[in-house]
């Protein structure tokens, strides 16, 4: 396993680059979130955020720039929404950020289940996820690609949706982009989180890794969901969440990629104390790393 962080939770300063930043950090690979238009908007001003990686010379370009920083791409971040009015686009987007993803050596791709289409029901939106996903499936076969459903929000989240969804799909490609935090925020309990981890950590495909700090009194309590997040999200050595046991659950399960921080607090901390926040997330991953 090694440490990756999420574009955009790399503070990158006035007139540097991201890479300046990776190396500050002593990381050696990103998760770059590309956009339908092949848009990356968080890799900082020495990298065109208007280029569209999804175009093949874009994304050799881009590989070359990487592999001559050392850099690797731990995976590729969409928001893909598969019950939009636009389903066929959302498919195409997926495809073709496939062929980014293998031109840039990433290993997968984090695609959503969530949509902005507040009328339709869960089971609509699980068929509709189920049916554009086979036809990306279908239309990326043989690609060593693989794609990581983001338990996030409220309908992936919830583990029954999930395992509905694998087994339906019955594709060994299609796992999870394994968010460490989210279940917690959706409610459960410290100890329920430990083995639904457990549960889920063979078909993880990439990380988001994240932590929680709340009262004493409220981790083993159910408690709403999403409930009071913007203030008890904190850096991964604050949190309620056993980081090291994380770690161990996910080389248990035989994992092998990339733990990548996204630590959602940072927009509570000034600009200049952001860099030594993500440098204490990357210390705490690699005290896990060294546990295992």
């Amino acid at each position: 396993m090694k440490i990756s962080v999420r574009d955009e939770m790399a503070p990158v300063a006035a007139g540097k680059s991201v890479f300046e930043t990776l190396r500050q950090l002593e990381i050696t690979a990103i998760e770059i979130d590309v956009r339908v238009d092949g848009s990356m908007p968080h890799l900082g001003p020495k990298i065109a955020k208007s280029v569209d990686i999804l175009n093949e010379s874009a994304a050799t370009e881009l590989a070359k720039q990487l592999k001559n920083e050392g850099i690797g791409v731990s995976a590729l971040l969409l928001g893909t929404d598969f019950s939009s009015e636009h389903p066929d686009q959302q498919v195409q987007w997926a495809v073709r950020s496939t062929h980014t993803a293998e031109i840039l050596g990433a290993p997968a791709i984090r695609i959503d289940t969530a949509t902005r289409n507040q009328i339709l029901s869960h089971e609509q939106v699980r068929e509709n996820f189920i049916r554009r996903i086979g036809q990306v499936l279908q239309q990326t076969a043989g690609s060593k690609v693989g794609y990581g459903i983001e338990n996030h929000g409220h309908i992936s989240n919830n583990p029954q949706f999930l395992d509905g969804v694998f087994a339906a799909v019955g594709d060994k490609r299609l796992g999870m982009t394994l968010d460490t935090g989210n279940f917690y925020w959706y409610g459960m309990p410290l100890s329920e989180l430990y083995g639904t981890l457990e549960h889920f950590a063979p078909r993880a495909k990439h990380t988001h890794i994240k932590n929680i700090n709340y009262p004493a009194e409220m981790v083993e309590t159910r408690r709403p969901v999403g409930y009071e997040y913007g203030k008890y999200c904190c850096p991964l050595d604050e949190g309620n969440i056993n980081i090291s046991k994380v770690v161990k659950i996910l080389k248990k399960a035989g994992y092998q990629d990339d733990l990548c921080i996204e630590n959602e607090s940072l927009s509570k901390y000034p600009e200049d104390q952001r860099m030594g926040i993500i440098q204490r997330d990357a210390a705490a991953l690699r005290r896990g790393l060294a546990g295992v």
